[in-house]
């Protein structure tokens, strides 16, 4: 896998659209400073899902948004696409080709696309994970990024790590897994509670849902009386309403025949409209016709001026054509006349070439024959001569070879000079570095001794600080506790509040108005809501008094009677159930007689219900109403004794919700849930407050003095890191003496070989010496010997050249002479060519003349065919004015004929109107009588509504349901009698909660269904807790393996890059993988090991590129951007790392933004970034095919 392509538009500087097609290989990206180089990793970063603007050099995201220059407006938006090969399917997606694209709205809306279909960041991330590329990883590293590297904290560098380690997928699980699990966690919680709750409600639901059972038993029977009782009424009203029907029917019969006849006179009516419409259409045409004959007859006219304008035009341009011929024929006349006066002077030019021609041969023919005459004694006298500069060569290389022979001898000397000293300063060295030995040993010993006074210090440190994590360890315990106690109780409150909020446990139908109440503020206003909301009752008596009260704890509370009403109609029309209202206005309190208050003041423990609540003086008469004859008394045997002095006149509720109802029955039995259904959840939300501000309180205390704890454990920290620091430095102290005195003893060693050596290359010099002042002497002797000959040669030289002198003289005559009749030539000749220029050049234009003039003689025959045809053309358009004025004629006649037809359908259209008002009287005295009968059947039908509407509201029946329970009922009175006594039974059965019935069903299957959900949240937790173990041990192992690689590849690359020294890299926790920080430990050759804090910043540079180095080495990156990493490097380190670039790039395919000629000697390909115009980078790639090719930088 490898970047394909880059497009950027509207990136920071990049305004315009721009591609980068990429390869394998190097990519160098360079420019001037400013020039937006930096800008193409910057969008690469921000394609990958940056979401720092800092990073990317901007404080908020829009700032990457192309800004506008003073010639440019700002864009709105920026987008880049990056497009990777994916041939190899390292990416686990079914494409060869993925192309991401990020796009930003100056708005602040941002977009991704993957391959062009929109997607979100997670989905980019989650498809690069692990591969080596991403904004965390390695593959960017950007302008201060390299530094940053060694300058971070150890826990943050570690990031790089897990990267290429692999293990950034599975902590990516393992945190989504602790998530899921922290989610399971507090829904186990939540269910567990609503669960309790729902648990509290089944029985008594049960109760009321057995009672509700017997309750529509009897209420059907009387259903089904009642609703016989007014079936018969509904059919005796039928009887009226069917006589009244086939009066007004009889009425409608009537009314239908007038109404066809108007409807027949309307018919006509529409048909006179028609034509009356179809006239308006014609007479509109006929004029249009009319008005566009006239405006062709002005068209005709003004067509036939403008072709008579154009024959005068024409008849202009035939008299233009001909003067123009006219011309044309006398310039071919003067052309002809001066070509005849040219040829007479080209004939005489010929004539005087020849002449001068034969002149020429016959000189060079004599200075030929006076030159070959010369040539045999010239050429003996250049051999002298050659010979003479052959022997002086000779004499320079002689001369050379005894300087060198000089100067070699000269060099001996002084390099015996130069060795007898460096003998003589190698055996003060050698002394020198044999003390220099005894001080370093002394000055181990005494660092020996400081690292133990040291060890001692810390030692007794970490007991310290193991003494305080435990009680930080312990205390932090306490805190998780308190949170977890804290958290189980918010969630509870939670639950319990959402419970208050819905009324659960409360009918379906006291919900519904309450919920109807809450929307429509003028049906809830007078509205105080339920009993049970408008009571207080003290801890303990909830079972009680929610006993006591019964299903009126649901009763809605209102003002006035009036709005009970209300109520009970906004029920009725949206079928919202039944509830039972107590108002303010209407309800009685009730009270005990003294004789009663005397046997109740006899117990102590026996107290009325009403004197236990608390409430509002204005719901007094309703809590006396429903408590005030009702005692709450300790057990079953206090209630039985009082229930007997009493005699069975109040009722007698117990503590633990035991009931002795009035006339002496007992209701109880085993009580299954451990809180009072509604009022013991408003006790415990009440205690759940208060519970949770204490718990509250008391984790502010805990966490404070975990505060204080781990402030002192700072303390110790801070006092451990110094001494670690104090013992590493005098370590590294120690190690570098050591590594000093070996150095030393090695070079100890080193001098005692130099001056061994030196001794023995005194003694090559000498005997060098001896052969080099013989050779001297030999070449002496030559040189003499070469002078000589020389001499000799130069004499018999001198000689020749005198008797060839005369006959030179000679030739330089004849050669001048025939130099002068070739110039003269040459100029005849030139004179000869303007003649014959001349001639061709007036022929041409005659020829030019004769075309005009043929095409002039075309032009006039088309002119003479024009005037011809616009002759016909004016002669045609005279015919067609005649025919339209003729046409304009006839169309005037018609519309006048039109004009009198108007008339007669008019007329019509008044006497069917008139017909029409007659027929409408009619119909209007059969409507009045209609109505009057309508009156009468209206209010038949509104009593038997009266009756249906009495069936739907009593019964929820149509008629039509209502006929099924019909019978023939012999007797109406025995009917009315048993309908009483079926409602004293009803009566006798109390309040009933018909909505139990399906509630205590709903409930029911809510619990079941609950608590199988519980079952499977329980097992979903233990199956996550295993997953998140597997997931860190694999993490663990990979990661400690990579790390090892990771390490030993560092120690090799950095001894690379520097030439020597060493490095590693350290855990600070090995015992905690997953979260230790990592440190670097470097030592460049021939300096002593440091923090990295005190190193160059080319040395810090140089050791951030190794550990990258070392990475690529382990999980080498499809590819890799760098951003002037080697900025801060010299030249030759620029060399060494540029060398191992290369190598890598085997591998990992990089873009490397630089200014340094050594990085870009090495790139397969440049791309140059300019800014040609101000604010706006511009781009220029290269192609680099000879690789030694010279850059400049």
């Amino acid at each position: 896998m490898y970047l394909k392509r880059l497009e950027i538009q509207g990136f920071k500087s990049f305004a315009n659209k721009i591609e980068m097609q990429f390869e394998n290989g190097i990519i160098g990206v360079v420019g001037p400073n400013g020039s937006g180089k930096s800008n193409i990793s910057d969008s690469i970063r921000w394609v990958l899902g940056e979401q720092s603007p800092k990073s990317l050099r901007g404080s908020k995201m829009e700032d990457v948004i192309f800004a506008g220059t003073n010639s440019r407006k700002p864009l709105g938006m920026a987008e880049v696409s990056l497009t990777l090969d994916n041939t190899s399917m390292l990416m686990p997606i079914d494409y060869g080709e993925v192309t991401i694209t990020r796009r930003v709205y100056r708005s602040g809306e941002s977009e991704y696309y993957l391959n062009k279909a929109s997607c979100r960041l997670k989905d980019i991330r989650e498809l690069l994970m692990d591969t080596g590329i991403g904004k965390e990883g390695y593959s960017i590293i950007g302008q201060g990024k390299i530094d940053e590297i060694l300058s971070s904290k150890p826990e943050e560098r570690r990031l790089i790590f897990e990267e290429a380690a692999g293990i950034i997928k599975y902590k990516s699980r393992r945190d989504e897994a602790e998530k899921k699990l922290n989610t399971t966690r507090d829904n186990l919680l939540r269910v567990a509670d609503i669960l309790h709750e729902l648990e509290n409600q089944l029985e008594p639901l049960k109760n009321q849902s057995e009672k509700a059972l017997k309750f529509k038993e009897i209420k059907e029977k009387l259903l089904k009386l009642e609703v016989n009782l007014i079936i018969r009424e509904i059919d005796k009203t039928e009887v009226g309403l069917n006589e009244l029907t086939r009066q007004i029917e009889l009425l409608k019969n009537s009314m239908e025949e007038q109404k066809k006849e108007n409807s027949e006179l309307n018919k006509q009516l529409d048909n006179n409209s028609r034509l009356h419409v179809q006239w308006d259409e014609n007479y509109s045409n006929m004029q249009k016709m009319y008005f566009n004959t006239e405006n062709e007859i002005k068209k005709k006219e003004g067509a036939i001026e403008l072709s008579k304008e154009k024959t005068v035009h024409i008849d202009s341009n035939l008299e233009r054509i001909k003067l123009e011929i006219l011309k044309l024929q006398e310039e071919e006349k003067e052309a002809n006349q001066q070509i005849e006066v040219k040829l007479v002077e080209l004939e005489v030019i010929c004539k005087e070439l020849d002449s001068l021609q034969k002149t020429i041969e016959a000189k060079t023919s004599e200075y030929e024959s006076q030159l070959s005459q010369n040539t045999s004694k010239e050429k003996e006298m250049e051999e002298a001569k050659s010979y003479i500069i052959d022997a002086l060569n000779e004499i320079s290389d002689k001369k050379s070879e005894l300087n060198s022979i000089k100067t070699l001898i000269k060099t001996m000397e002084d390099r015996l000079q130069q060795i007898n000293n460096e003998l003589e300063d190698t055996n003060l060295r050698l002394k020198e570095k044999r003390k220099e030995v005894l001080d370093l040993e002394k000055e181990v010993n005494f660092i020996a001794n400081e690292i133990s006074t040291v060890k001692a210090k810390i030692i007794e440190l970490n007991n310290k600080n193991s003494e305080l994590e435990k009680q930080i360890l312990l205390n932090t315990n306490t805190i998780e506790d308190l949170v977890k106690n804290l958290n189980h109780r918010q969630s509870r409150k939670n639950v319990l509040e959402e419970m208050e909020k819905e009324h659960e446990g409360f009918n379906k139908s006291v919900k519904n108005i309450l919920n109807a109440c809450s929307k429509i503020p003028s049906l809830g206003s007078g509205v105080y809501g339920v009993v049970a909301d408008l009571l207080k009752v003290p801890k303990g008596y909830e079972i009680a008094i929610e006993t006591a009260l019964g299903v009126a704890i649901q009763n809605i509370v209102c003002e006035t009677e009036e709005k009970a009403k209300d109520l009970i109609a906004h029920m009725k029309k949206n079928n919202l159930g039944r509830i039972t209202i107590l108002p303010l206005s209407a309800v009685q309190s009730r009270s005990i007689s003294n004789e009663e208050l005397k046997i109740i003041n006899e117990h102590k423990d026996v107290k009325l219900a009403i004197d236990i609540i608390s409430f509002e003086e204005k719901h007094k008469n309703v809590f006396s109403n429903l408590l005030s004859r009702v005692l709450i008394v300790p057990n079953i045997d206090t209630g039985v004794i009082i229930a007997k002095k009493l005699q069975y006149r109040l009722r007698i509720v117990t503590i633990d919700g035991d009931v002795i109802n009035i006339g002496g029955s007992l209701t109880g039995g085993s009580n299954i849930k451990s809180t009072s259904g509604i009022l013991g959840r408003k006790r415990e939300l009440e205690e759940l407050v208060i519970g949770i501000k204490k718990l509250q309180i008391d984790i502010k205390k805990h966490k404070s003095l975990l505060i204080e704890m781990n402030k002192k454990k700072s303390q110790y920290s801070e006092e451990l890191t110094k001494l670690n620091s104090i013992l590493q430095e005098h370590k590294i102290k120690e190690a570098t003496l050591l590594s000093c005195i070996q150095q030393s003893k090695k070079e100890e060693a080193q001098y005692i070989g130099s001056i061994t050596q030196i001794e023995g290359e005194v003694q090559q010099i000498n005997n060098a010496n001896k052969d080099s002042y013989r050779k001297q002497q030999a070449v002496d002797a030559e040189i003499l010997k070469l002078e000589e000959e020389i001499s000799n040669t130069r004499l018999a030289v001198n000689e020749t050249q005198n008797s060839l002198q005369g006959k030179r003289n000679i030739l330089e005559a004849l050669n001048i002479e025939i130099t002068q009749n070739r110039v003269k030539e040459a100029e005849v000749e030139g004179n000869k060519r303007n003649l014959l220029q001349d001639i061709d050049h007036l022929q041409a234009s005659i020829r030019k003349a004769e075309k005009l003039r043929e095409l002039k003689d075309k032009e006039i025959v088309e002119i003479n065919i024009r005037y011809t045809q616009l002759e016909e053309e004016i002669n045609s358009l005279k015919k067609d004015l005649e025919e339209l004025r003729e046409s304009g004629n006839s169309l005037e006649i018609k519309l006048n004929e039109m004009k009198n037809e108007k008339t007669i359908i008019l007329k019509e259209e008044e006497d069917l109107r008139r017909r029409l008002e007659d027929n409408q009287k009619v119909i209007a005295d059969i409507q009045e009588n209609s109505h009057r009968l309508d009156v009468k059947r209206t209010k038949l039908e509104m009593q038997q509504q009266a009756y249906y509407d009495k069936l739907w509201e009593e019964y929820e029946l149509t008629y039509s349901t209502g006929l099924q329970l019909k019978e023939e009922l012999q007797d109406i009175g025995k009917a009315a009698k048993e309908i009483n006594e079926l409602k004293n039974e009803i009566k006798a059965l109390g309040n009933i909660n018909l909505e139990s019935i399906e509630e205590y069903k709903r409930v029911k299957d809510r619990f079941d269904f609950l608590k199988k959900q519980k079952d499977d949240l329980y097992q979903a937790q233990e199956s996550l807790k295993e997953v998140i173990q597997e997931l860190e041990s694999n993490m663990e192992l990979q990661f400690t393996k990579q790390f090892q690689v990771i390490r030993e590849n560092f120690n090799s690359v950095f001894t690379r890059l520097f030439g020597g020294g060493r490095a590693d890299l350290v855990m600070e926790d090995e015992k905690n993988v997953l979260n230790s920080g990592v440190d670097v430990i470097a030592q460049p050759p021939g300096k002593k090991l440091q923090n990295l804090s005190l190193l160059s910043g080319g040395e810090r540079a140089l050791t951030a590129i190794a550990l990258l180095f070392a990475i690529l080495l382990v999980k080498p990156s499809p590819f890799c951007i760098l951003d002037e990493i080697e900025a801060a490097l010299d030249d030759a380190n620029v060399q060494r790392f540029s060398s191992f670039l290369k190598e890598l790039s085997e591998t990992t395919q990089f873009i490397v933004v630089t200014h340094r000629k050594g990085t870009m000697e090495i790139t397969d390909a440049l791309y140059g970034v300019t800014m040609e115009e101000e604010g706006v980078s511009t781009l220029v790639s290269v192609k680099l095919s000879d690789k030694n090719q010279e850059i400049a930088s």
